[in-house]
């Protein structure tokens, strides 16, 4: 037989809180009690039990089934007042919704880079005037996350540096990046790092066979160079930056993973150090996006025949891929070499119908 009680509730909270039907049991049972709700599936998870003195309330979503729970338990089937619970968004879009007019929901971003604890996203014009919002939510919805950073365009001047503005969190743009077993220290500001080439830096380091010598042109803060270094110690690699902030981070990182026997840096242009530079090499990365064709001579010049060259160029289009391989196939016959495309891939869009291309390269002559 099932017993209905009333547990009364101050006005004030009848207004915050909903009326539930709920099981009333004591403190030295609750648990067990609860379990068995779990099991038949009674117990509404969508609200917080409530502690009164020496008992729990579970509420519970309908009676049917509770008279097996009488039988085995000393318990009170009531009406009492129960806190819902917060449920978190589980993206932005759903974060945002509630917070945006209508006609502005098909504008909300669908992609956030996360670097350490520091979020990117890139904001629809038709969305600057809730960047705050945005960058509120964001935070909400990533709590490792200390600052969000909205991008302004793409990365301009010879250090790629991208600007950004800040639209949460704190003002330290500083961050350490943990990548396939490897850290990366950098700031944003002042250095570039794309965590979306996580997967083709990977890809990279897992073709490096023992002992080869490879040379990254354009190193950055040294995530391809690292992570090659850490996953093979037999090689060694040649690291050159020409920003002398992203430089000074690559050194770090360098003794970040403890790789200062493998991996060489230089800082300056990679033509100008390349061009009095005797050693050759078995594999170049050319992570350069919108410049690497312009520095594709010297890397052929420094490659061995039947050495690789990973390439990565900006192409528009829907055939951006076929476009790719025909513009490096002709440069390479104009400056005197016979190459074959081994691999060929768009790696990520940058802009709508624009997409970084990967492109693995072998030099026949």
């Amino acid at each position: 037989m099932l017993i209905f009680l009333s547990i009364p509730q101050h006005q004030h909270y009848k207004r915050e809180l909903e009326e539930k039907i709920a099981v009333k049991v004591e403190r030295c049972k609750a648990e067990e009690v609860r379990r068995k709700l779990q099991l038949l599936r009674l117990i509404d998870n969508d609200f917080k039990p409530m502690f009164e003195g020496g008992y729990v309330y579970f509420p519970v979503k309908t009676v049917n089934g509770l008279n097996s729970l009488h039988k085995e338990y000393s318990v009170e089937v009531v009406q009492a007042f129960f806190e819902k619970r917060l449920r978190k968004p589980k993206s932005l879009r759903e974060a945002l919704e509630k917070i945006l007019p209508n006609d502005l929901h098909s504008y909300i971003p669908s992609s956030i880079d996360l670097v350490g604890d520091i979020a990117l996203i890139t904001i629809p014009e038709k969305l600057e005037s809730y960047s705050r919002e945005i960058g509120t939510a964001i935070i909400d919805l990533y709590p490792r996350v200390k600052t969000v950073l909205s991008k302004q365009g793409e990365t301009i001047g010879e250090y790629r540096i991208r600007l950004f503005n800040i639209i949460a969190g704190g003002p330290d743009t500083e961050t350490i990046h943990r990548e396939h077993g490897c850290m990366y220290k950098v700031d944003l500001m002042k250095a570039f790092f794309n965590s979306r080439m996580s997967g083709e830096r990977l890809r990279v380091a897992l073709q490096v066979r023992d002992k080869e010598n490879i040379l990254d042109m354009f190193a950055g803060v040294g995530p391809f160079s690292i992570l090659i270094a850490k996953k093979n110690p037999t090689v060694t690699i040649t690291a050159i930056e020409l920003n002398p902030d992203a430089y000074n981070y690559l050194l770090t990182n360098i003794s970040l993973n403890k790789v200062e026997d493998r991996v060489k840096p230089y800082l300056g242009d990679a033509r100008q150090i390349l061009e009095d530079f005797k050693p050759i090499f078995d594999r170049i990365i050319m992570d350069l996006p919108f410049n690497s064709l312009n520095f594709l001579d010297i890397a052929l010049s420094k490659l061995k025949n039947h050495g690789v060259i990973h390439l990565y160029h900006v192409e528009s289009g829907v055939d951006s891929i076929d476009r790719a391989k025909l513009r490096v196939t002709r440069l390479a016959e104009e400056i005197g070499h016979r190459i074959e495309i081994t691999y060929s891939r768009q790696v990520l869009e940058v802009a709508p119908r624009k997409f970084i291309i990967a492109l693995d390269i072998k030099k026949i002559s």
